[in-house]
């Protein structure tokens, strides 16, 4: 007798994976896991081979909808085209499931740009004919080995991370009833970074920076100046600052940790941004056309690199965030307090102000907590850094 809707529903699994015929059309099945996970596949010869083609899951797709997927792809067959070849359409596709992830849970964020590109490249691209009910844990596994193959496992790391979110969201929305990656442990072990650069080393990179055009010199040292996060200073707007009372302040969306935060500005960050271009068609102050914040980090960090190594100086592998932790560790060394230093870096509202009571007041005040003790300690770290080449020289005379 031919399934019935009602049978596909009410089916129970077994300790064992069962496939249980659905058609018409013949070749169609119903696989059931021990899970209870239930998905359409229809099997057929495609030169003489027998071949699976995975239709989608249930109950995205129904007993109905599988039947005219599975007609479908048999007349593909009858044109000569396999169609594990064809890229997925449907609700429940790769590519369609991204997109409306990407639309309403990553537009908008700090890192949105950064998410986009890696999914777009490390899981759209590689499933991009899969349906997100057919992904299962090797799948995702011979992802990942890729990455690490070609000698980048911390980015694998980060596509795991990515993708727990994702498959999580889909979940949610009903694209899937488990979660591939659930309990998937990260595919590589990360070392604790703790690159400080020395004074000879900062030195290095400031001067640098110095030499290279707009936007790449100016970011680079107000990263240093004012030791915020390259996609904060990269994101920054005219009218985030307020030039009267030399002060920036990140709106929410801009931050890592989703608050307001207000960084005072130095003499030497101001002068700066005094001489920086500003575009009619756009508020961004680090850009290459006005209409978009400068996003370029890598090509920065290479061209930076070169300046560095053509004035003759060696440098040990750094990194963009290794500036923020140097400057963090260098204050500290100069007497600037954890709590003014944790309020500079922005890891919490007001470190210092924790013990008060939680209210809305005490949050708005957190905001402005300690800002003329933070605005000394970035005034004189702005002079301590600019006063390296010179103090070089001096000691060289």
């Amino acid at each position: 007798m031919a399934i019935t809707a009602k049978k596909v529903e009410n089916i129970r699994p077994t300790k064992d994976r069962q496939e249980i015929p659905a058609g018409p059309p013949g070749g169609l099945m119903l696989i059931l896991h021990p899970t209870g996970k239930k998905v359409w596949a229809l099997r057929y010869r495609y030169r003489g081979v027998p071949a699976k083609y995975t239709l989608g899951g249930y109950p995205v797709i129904t007993l109905a909808r599988a039947r005219e997927k599975a007609i479908e792809a048999l007349a593909d067959l009858d044109r000569g085209i396999d169609p594990r070849e064809k890229p997925a359409e449907g609700a429940d596709a790769v590519t369609v499931v991204a997109e409306e992830w990407l639309k309403r849970k990553v537009a908008g964020t700090r890192t949105a740009h950064e998410v986009e590109r890696m999914l777009r490249k490390e899981i759209v691209e590689p499933w991009k004919k899969k349906r997100m009910s057919e992904i299962e844990k090797p799948d995702v596994l011979r992802v990942l080995d890729r990455i690490v193959d070609r000698g980048a496992p911390v980015t694998a790391n980060r596509v795991l991370s990515m993708m727990k979110r994702w498959f999580g969201w889909a979940k949610e929305r009903g694209y899937i009833e488990t979660s591939p990656v659930a309990d998937m442990k990260r595919p590589a072990v990360e070392k604790s970074r703790d690159r400080v650069l020395s004074e000879d080393e900062l030195r290095a990179v400031w001067t640098a920076a110095g030499t290279l055009d707009y936007p790449y010199g100016g970011w680079l040292q107000m990263v240093i100046l004012t030791a915020q996060r390259r996609t904060e200073v990269a994101s920054m707007r005219w009218t985030h600052i307020n030039e009267d009372k030399a002060l920036w302040t990140l709106p929410a969306e801009s931050t890592k940790a989703g608050r307001v935060h207000d960084v005072p500005l130095s003499g030497a960050a101001m002068q700066i941004l005094r001489g920086l271009p500003r575009f009619a068609n756009g508020d961004y102050v680090f850009t290459h056309n006005g209409g978009r914040h400068m996003r370029t980090y890598y090509e920065a960090k290479r061209i930076v690199d070169a300046a560095i190594a053509e004035a003759g100086t060696k440098l040990p592998r750094w990194t963009i965030h290794d500036l923020r932790r140097t400057a963090a560790t260098l204050m500290a060394g100069h007497g600037v307090l954890p709590h003014i230093l944790s309020s500079i870096l922005g890891h919490s509202a007001a470190a210092a102000v924790s013990t008060m009571p939680s209210s809305t007041v005490t949050k708005i005040y957190n905001r402005y907590a300690y800002l003329e003790e933070r605005r000394q300690a970035l005034e004189a770290w702005a002079q301590y850094v600019v006063s390296l080449e010179r103090r070089k020289k001096a000691a060289s005379a």
